[in-house]
């Protein structure tokens, strides 16, 4: 699961609302509970772009930004019954772990 991009209902940051978004499931914290980083399609946003030669398995629509360090703690159940939409080839994902490291200072 680590490594994969899926269709989520998002909550927002205040747990108000939610919206469909992609996001990057970045770490298993434990059964129940995943760390999420949420993708952008715009480009303009500060974080880290991936494309489909970033894929190994599945296909981006459109390039995206990771949103790095927007780290969100999800249930994991929001991700067991989500669209699943690509896996990271383990490079890009170790690029991604070191540009958070950086920015929250490791």
């Amino acid at each position: 699961m680590v490594g994969s991009i899926f269709y989520i209902n998002m909550p927002y940051s205040n747990f108000t609302k939610a919206k469909g978004r992609p996001v990057l499931v970045f770490h298993t914290i434990s059964k129940n509970d995943v760390l999420v980083l949420p993708l952008t399609s715009n480009l303009k946003r500060e974080g880290i772009l991936i494309t489909n030669a970033d894929i190994k398995d599945g296909s981006l629509k459109k390039e995206s930004v990771v949103v790095v360090p927007k780290l969100t703690a999800v249930d994991s159940e929001l991700i067991l019954g989500s669209k699943f939409i690509a896996s990271l080839k383990d490079l890009s994902l170790q690029k991604i772990k070191k540009e958070l490291c950086n920015q929250l200072e490791c």
